[in-house]
């Protein structure tokens, strides 16, 4: 097991030369409860328009609306939403460029499967490694003398 930075991509930032560098996260969490009941009045739609006549071309409109409110679908929600969130602000230092990216701590575990036969032997059935976030995130700041992505200087001035 060893710990892992897991980056969340199009959350790197680069300011400068000097003076300060401000990020900040929010998050929007929300809780829905939903209940819906069914009061069906009439057994079939058929019944309710008289489709089954000869040479019918349909319910009107009036009809149509009484027989869905007869239907009568009621229900309940309700809503509660939650804002949440951080502003992170560092000084940056004279002609260095600030960068920021946030990250989510975890770990790079690696696991095996076995199974044990009949004659105690074991016998591996499958290895592998899973990278598990942790509920710990936040921001990485580092200084660079030029504005660089992915090691490339992307401006000289």
């Amino acid at each position: 097991m060893s710990p892992r930075n897991f980056f969340v991509p199009r959350t790197r930032y680069i300011d400068g030369p000097g003076g300060s560098i401000t990020v900040s996260v929010t998050r929007e969490h929300e809780i829905v409860a939903f209940l819906e009941t069914e009061n069906e009045k009439t057994k079939t739609l058929s019944k309710a328009f008289d489709l089954d006549k000869p040479g019918d071309t349909g319910p009107d409109t009036k009809t149509v609306v009484a027989s869905i409110r007869r239907l009568g679908l009621p229900h309940l929600q309700e809503r509660h939403k939650v804002f949440t969130g951080h502003d992170y602000r560092r000084e940056i230092s004279d002609g260095m460029y600030g960068n920021m990216w946030y990250r989510v701590l975890g770990y790079r575990i690696g696991w095996s499967a076995w199974s044990v036969l009949g004659t105690c032997e074991r016998h591996r059935v499958a290895t592998g490694i899973a990278n598990v976030p942790s509920r710990v995130e936040g921001w990485r700041y580092w200084e660079t003398r030029h504005p660089k992505f992915r090691g490339r200087i992307l401006s000289k001035k």
